[in-house]
């Protein structure tokens, strides 16, 4: 089995949001997306993601989310829906409660549901909103003293600079990407294409990771098709162009276009691809090596991310 990959990478400017364009003038959109984003990627099991959107000292380390969540019978997979409520925002720093209907285990066995609280508090950042504090008991009251939190200077600052804000759960994010992959015997492809990105601005993947949201299901048949969702926001005043995403796809997952086009997206534009794949195999299959590649204002950016995982079952 051969795969050849000639990667490189990308960058991007986006981020999830509820509306196209259309951000309230107080942040409280911004503040509900960054916690909704939050509780959905904990919900499906991306702990990692979770934690990318917070900064504080509740949650050390991943582990620890699932860890206390699961201390107040909070699984993943248990929220059934939530709600944001009595969101407030002064200046930088918001507040708000998640109301939450969640699954009620009873030796193992689901038993109806139950509502949990869970309260939040969200700062700006530079560009960007992080969660900086989880309560799972008590209000967070504004008299506490904040996080001091320093945004890391990225090569996307001059792009983020430019865009309104940064946040959740409506997952769209702005990427691109060129991926080549050499199908082997079990595979149809013939052939994969070469992107010379000499020229790109390298962006670092804690960077991307800020505006580039992957979606696989949370579960995989073998032998059936189904979506990776791949999402993108531009919230910049000027259109990026030339957006392609690309990965490599094991041989035990079958893909009929590895290498997704968005071509041009507008100021304000929310835009969703999808690979329909097909894996052959139960496990955990990884989709490695997923690669953004794009124009902004005249230069070009590239950037790699981290593997998409499929839970095969």
């Amino acid at each position: 089995m051969k795969r050849t990959l000639f990667c490189i990478l990308m960058c991007v400017s986006l981020l999830f949001i509820a509306g196209s364009g259309c951000l309230g003038s107080g942040g409280e959109e911004d503040v509900n997306e960054r916690v909704s984003s939050f509780l959905s990627s904990f919900n499906e099991g991306d702990i990692a993601t979770a934690f990318s959107y917070y900064e504080g000292k509740d949650f050390l380390v991943p582990a620890t989310i699932e860890t206390k969540f699961k201390n107040r019978d909070i699984l993943t997979g248990s929220i059934q829906q939530f709600e944001l409520r009595d969101t407030v925002v002064d200046g930088d720093v918001g507040y708000t409660t998640a109301v939450c209907e969640v699954t009620r285990f009873e030796k193992n066995k689901a038993a109806g549901t139950e509502e949990k609280l869970i309260y939040f508090r969200v700062q700006k950042v530079g560009a960007l909103w992080l969660i900086t504090k989880v309560d799972l008991d008590n209000p967070i009251s504004a008299s506490e003293p904040l996080e001091n939190v320093e945004a890391a200077p990225t090569p996307l600052d001059p792009i983020i600079n430019n865009i309104p804000l940064l946040s959740g759960v409506t997952i769209a994010f702005l990427f691109s990407g060129i991926y080549l992959n050499k199908k082997d015997k079990a595979g149809k492809g013939s052939g994969t294409p070469v992107l010379d990105i000499s020229t790109a601005v390298p962006v670092e993947k804690e960077a991307l990771a800020q505006f580039i949201k992957f979606a696989p299901a949370p579960q995989y048949s073998p032998g059936s098709k189904a979506a990776v969702d791949v999402w993108i926001k531009n919230f910049s005043q000027q259109p990026y162009d030339n957006f392609t995403v690309i990965a490599n796809f094991p041989g035990t997952v079958k893909v009929k276009k590895p290498a997704l086009s968005f071509g041009s997206i507008g100021p304000g534009e929310t835009v969703k691809k999808t690979w329909n794949v097909t894996p052959s195999i139960p496990g955990w299959l990884a989709i490695e090596e997923p690669m953004v590649v794009f124009e902004f204002a005249g230069t070009r950016y590239s950037g790699q991310l981290d593997p998409i995982w499929l839970n095969v079952q």
